[in-house]
C-alpha cells in the first residue's frame, strides 16, 4: 500500500537513526576516551562474561547522558526482566554484544558432546537462531588487515613501465592490542589514519619503529583531538627488512595516501545487525555456550557495513589507560560512613 513502511524498513531508518546517534557521541572526546578506557580497564579487571556486563551498561550510560543532554526528545528504556533485548532507543529495541573476536553467543548452555570426542554439537533445538530485536556489536578485535596503495609517491617503478601499488599489512590498532593485552610488536610504525569510508584508511602521518615508542598522550592529543576524533585512530603497520612494503620507509611523503582494505576487513567498531538479517542463523556449541556459526558472524557484519549500520569507534586512547581495579568494598563503605555524618542529607528510617 502506498505511504505504508514495510517492516524491515521501518528497522532500517530506526538503526540509521540510532547509528547517528553513536556516531555523533564518539565525536565528542568526554564520550570517546572514556569509553575506549573502559574497553582496557573492565576487561583486564574482570572475567569475561562480568566484563561484557559492564561494557554494555558503560555504554548504555553514556549514551543515555548524551541523548539526554543532546535530543532530549529522544527515548531511552532499559531492560527490567529477562528480556530478550537490552535497551530501548526511541522505540528500537536492541540487544547488545562486546566482543575481542566478532563471536556472538546467545544461549548460555552447552551443547551436546560429540562422541568421544572434545567436541560439542548444538543440542537439536538450538541448532539455528532467529532474532526477535537488531544486534549491537561493539568490535575491538586487532586481526590484521592487508592494504594496498596507488599514490604516485608510494608506487615502485617497474620495469614495464607501470609503477607497483604498495602494500602492507596493518597488525591491528594500538588500542585494540592494548585492549587484548597484547604488546605493540617493536618493528612497527604508527599510522594516523582516518576512516574515509568503512573500507579505506586516509592517512595523515607516519612514525617510523624508532620515533613513536616514547610518545605519551599529550604529545599525541594536538593531532588527534578536535574535529573528526571519532573517525581517526592510531594503526601499527609492519615495517619489513627490504623496505619495499610498508609505509615506514616512505614516512616523510605518506601524508594524503589512501589505503585500500580487503573487502571482508572487519575493522573495530560498532555494528548493528537487524533482526531481518538474522533468520536461522546456524550455530556452534561448546561447553559453554551456544554461538552463531563464525562464518555467519563474518557474512552479518559485513552486511551491517555493507548497508551502512557502521560506526567507527577509535580506541587508540585505551594504549594510555592504565588498569583500575574497583575496589567495591570502598563504593559500599561510602554509604556506610554517610550514615554517622555530622551533616547528612537524610535520617535513616527507624
Amino acid at each position: 500500500m502506498d505511504g505504508v513502511i514495510s517492516e524491515p524498513s521501518r528497522e532500517a531508518l530506526r538503526i540509521g537513526r540510532f547509528v547517528d546517534l553513536v556516531s555523533e557521541m564518539l565525536e565528542r572526546s568526554d564520550y570517546l576516551l572514556p569509553l575506549a578506557a573502559g574497553q582496557r580497564q573492565f576487561r583486564q579487571d574482570n572475567y569475561n562474561m562480568a566484563s561484557a556486563a559492564l561494557l554494555e551498561d558503560l555504554f548504555f550510560d553514556a549514551l543515555g547522558m548524551f541523548v539526554r543532554e543532546n535530543h532530549p526528545a529522544v527515548a531511552l528504556e532499559r531492560r527490567t526482566g529477562k528480556e530478550v533485548w537490552d535497551y530501548g532507543v526511541d522505540g528500537l529495541r536492541l540487544s547488545h554484544k562486546e566482543s575481542l573476536s566478532a563471536n556472538i553467543s546467545v544461549w548460555w548452555t552447552a551443547g551436546d558432546r560429540l562422541g568421544s570426542s572434545r567436541g560439542y554439537v548444538p543440542k537439536p533445538e538450538y541448532r539455528t537462531f532467529t532474532a526477535e530485536h537488531p544486534i549491537v556489536m561493539v568490535y575491538s578485535g586487532c586481526g590484521a588487515l592487508d592494504w594496498s596503495a596507488s599514490a604516485d609517491v608510494l608506487a615502485a617503478p617497474r620495469l614495464s613501465g607501470e609503477p607497483e601499488p604498495r602494500s602492507g599489512t596493518l597488525v591491528g590498532s594500538l588500542g585494540c592490542r592494548a585492549i587484548a593485552g597484547r604488546e605493540a610488536p617493536g618493528a612497527c610504525s604508527l599510522v594516523l589514519a582516518r576512516q574515509s569510508d568503512p573500507g579505506t584508511l586516509l592517512v595523515e602521518r607516519v612514525w617510523r619503529s624508532d620515533e613513536w615508542t616514547s610518545l605519551g598522550f599529550h604529545d599525541l592529543w594536538p593531532i588527534l583531538g578536535g574535529p573528526g576524533i571519532g573517525e581517526r585512530d592510531l594503526w601499527l603497520d609492519r615495517e619489513y627488512a627490504h623496505g619495499r612494503a610498508g609505509l615506514g620507509p616512505l614516512a616523510g611523503v605518506a601524508q594524503g595516501a589512501e589505503l585500500a582494505l580487503g573487502p571482508a576487513s572487519l575493522l573495530p567498531g560498532i555494528y548493528v545487525v537487524p533482526a531481518s538479517a538474522m533468520v536461522d542463523v546456524p550455530m556452534v556449541a561448546n561447553n559453554r555456550a551456544h554461538s552463531f556459526d563464525p562464518v555467519a558472524v563474518r557474512e552479518l557484519l559485513l552486511g551491517a557495513k555493507a548497508e551502512g549500520f557502521y560506526t567507527a569507534f577509535p580506541a587508540w586512547f585505551a594504549h594510555f589507560a592504565v588498569s583500575q581495579p574497583p575496589n567495591l568494598y570502598a563504593k559500599q563503605r561510602e554509604q556506610y560512613e554517610a550514615l554517622f555524618a555530622a551533616r547528612r542529607r537524610d535520617t535513616p528510617d527507624a
